[in-house]
């Protein structure tokens, strides 16, 4: 998501119709070139202009960016849509939708339980190793979008072997 907020205001940046200033170059006392639109008056003599003409966007290229910027803005919003809060916990006696068999509630409970942790999963911090850090910390952006449901094994027992996954 970081990466979309940086491409939208970069995109931003690039759409505007203000046009930077000059920039400059040289090389200071140090040995080391420096660049900027501002020079220090003792390096005016020797600062050159920086020719920027091949960095100007066509109106063709602004176009290109403003429909990819669109895309992407449309992308993000599926996403945030597809993870949306979890259903509440369905009570007993309802109907799945894959088997048309009716439920138990330890059933319901396991599969509200399941639900809820495969939508925090995505939110966990992870180390460089890419296992979930010790604590297993959460994210807390997943509270927007996933709802937390306690483990029902104290009360239901281990699930029996068919609600393994």
């Amino acid at each position: 998501m970081t990466i979309r907020i940086a491409f939208l205001f970069i995109c931003t940046l690039l759409l505007s119709n203000t046009h930077a200033a000059d920039i400059y170059q040289w090389v200071d006392e140090n040995g080391r070139t420096q660049v900027s639109d501002v020079v220090p008056a003792r390096y005016k003599n020797v600062a050159t202009k920086v020719d920027t003409s091949a960095s100007e966007l066509t109106e063709s290229q602004r176009q290109e960016a403003r429909t990819r910027a669109e895309r992407e803005k449309q992308k993000a919003k599926e996403a945030a849509q597809a993870m949306q809060p979890a259903s509440p916990v369905p009570s007993a006696g309802q109907l799945t939708p894959s088997s048309g068999m009716r439920e138990t509630e330890c059933e319901a409970l396991m599969r509200a339980y399941r639900e809820s942790q495969e939508c925090f999963a995505p939110f966990v911090f992870r180390g460089p190793d890419g296992r979930p850090r010790r604590g297993g910390r959460v994210r807390e952006e997943a509270f927007l979008y996933c709802t937390s449901v306690p483990d029902p094994s104290q009360q239901c027992g281990s699930p029996p072997q068919y609600l393994e996954p």
